[in-house]
């Protein structure tokens, strides 16, 4: 066995390890995902000695994390949660409601982050702080009104379409201004949008092929479809990079285009594809995030002093849009729902990481956000189901 193999295997041992016995720690209820982040943290310690090729290859394992970290946000997008609610009654739809809360927040998000341009170094784009304000953690949402048993009621499937909305247009939004960012002229911009009519007209094509009975029978088992995903995942991915838009919205559209597709074995490609993904992949991505974690630059008194104000403003534009619920809900169920909503994590540390490569983020404000998003991924869930009233029909 190689040196680099071993290390990859006691790494994927101790994360897991190191993981579980986090998330078990009393009311924290810290994601698996915070855990991995954290213990990539920790292994700068050098307490598991990584060489520099090393690094190299979880790096690039990493980068894969990602693109099955967004295909796996993506299947997460239920379709029709988007659609007329049986719940709306005389009022306005959970989808009209998801939007409006949305809007809200990239509003009140571009304010807080005009405010921050005018007050931090450079580089600093409003616009690129206003879309990760902007973002909730779809993976941290869902497991959470689960297990709160709320998922299939009506304040559950207004959090959840909103979470669904904030995850798709943040995605979308990201991509373009990325594309802006880096694309010559404005026809490049738009040819980065390519991806997008090309996933509606792979979906029409399996949509068309599942009406065929002799071809519906090629499509095989589920293995057989797991490995056509990841290669329409390549594919996709690749697409997107070539048009010059960033390659994790492509991954995204693939999951949202598996979510769509109805067919048999959809429950077991989703366990298939989160057993992949959460057991290995996904993992080496939030290792890497950690060990990129500069601890460094958040020693200065300006990066402390930044910490709490981030807190504070990524807890207000979430918990101001969400007093919109006030109305059908009451005060406490919407500020128990802005709590919820105010957790971030998969795609704002991607979104962070590229926001330095494409310099509209410097490396303080990018790892201070990342440590926000933490924070907020283990306050806002203990907030919620402290505040949620436990005896409720709905």
């Amino acid at each position: 066995m190689s040196d680099t193999l071993f290390v990859f295997l006691v790494i994927l041992a101790a994360s897991f390890v190191f993981s579980t016995l986090l998330s078990r720690i009393p009311l924290l209820r810290i994601p698996s995902t915070v855990g991995y982040l954290m213990f990539g943290m920790v292994l700068q310690s050098k307490f598991i000695h990584i060489t520099d090729s090393e690094i190299h290859w979880l790096n690039h394992l990493a980068d894969f994390g990602l693109l099955f970290l967004m295909y796996v946000s993506g299947m997460e997008v239920d379709v029709r949660q988007l659609r007329p609610s049986k719940w709306t009654g005389r009022g306005p739809s959970i989808l009209s409601i998801g939007l409006s809360i949305f809007c809200a927040t990239l509003l009140i998000s571009f304010g807080v982050a005009l405010w921050m341009y005018r007050l931090t170094p450079p580089p600093t784009n409003p616009y690129m702080v206003a879309l990760l304000f902007s973002t909730t953690s779809l993976g941290v949402i869902l497991p959470i009104l689960e297990e709160s048993h709320l998922l299939h009621k009506q304040f559950g499937q207004t959090l959840l379409v909103s979470a669904l909305i904030a995850d798709f247009l943040t995605m979308l939004l990201l991509s373009i201004f990325i594309s802006g960012q880096t694309a010559g002229s404005p026809s490049q911009v738009l040819l980065t949008l390519a991806i997008v009519p090309f996933a509606i007209g792979v979906y029409i094509i399996l949509r068309g092929v599942q009406r065929l009975p002799w071809l519906r029978n090629l499509a095989g088992d589920v293995q057989v479809r797991i490995r056509a995903i990841i290669a329409l995942l390549a594919v996709t991915t690749a697409l997107a990079d070539f048009t010059g838009a960033e390659p994790i919205l492509g991954s995204f559209l693939v999951g949202m285009l598996v979510s769509a597709l109805p067919f048999s074995l959809k429950g077991k490609l989703r366990d298939y594809s989160h057993g992949i993904g959460y057991g290995f992949f996904i993992p080496l991505f939030f290792i890497s995030v950690g060990l990129d974690f500069d601890f460094h630059s958040l020693r200065s008194h300006e990066a402390l002093m930044w910490i709490p104000v981030l807190i504070v403003a990524a807890f207000v534009v979430k918990l101001i849009p969400s007093l919109y619920l006030v109305r059908g809900f009451g005060w406490r169920k919407s500020l128990a729902g802005g709590f919820l909503l105010s957790a971030r994590l998969s795609l704002i540390a991607a979104a962070a990481q590229i926001g330095v490569r494409i310099g509209t983020l410097s490396h303080v404000l990018a790892d201070s956000i990342i440590l926000v998003a933490i924070i907020t991924s283990m306050i806002g869930p203990i907030l919620f189901v402290a505040l949620y009233p436990t005896r409720t029909g709905t």
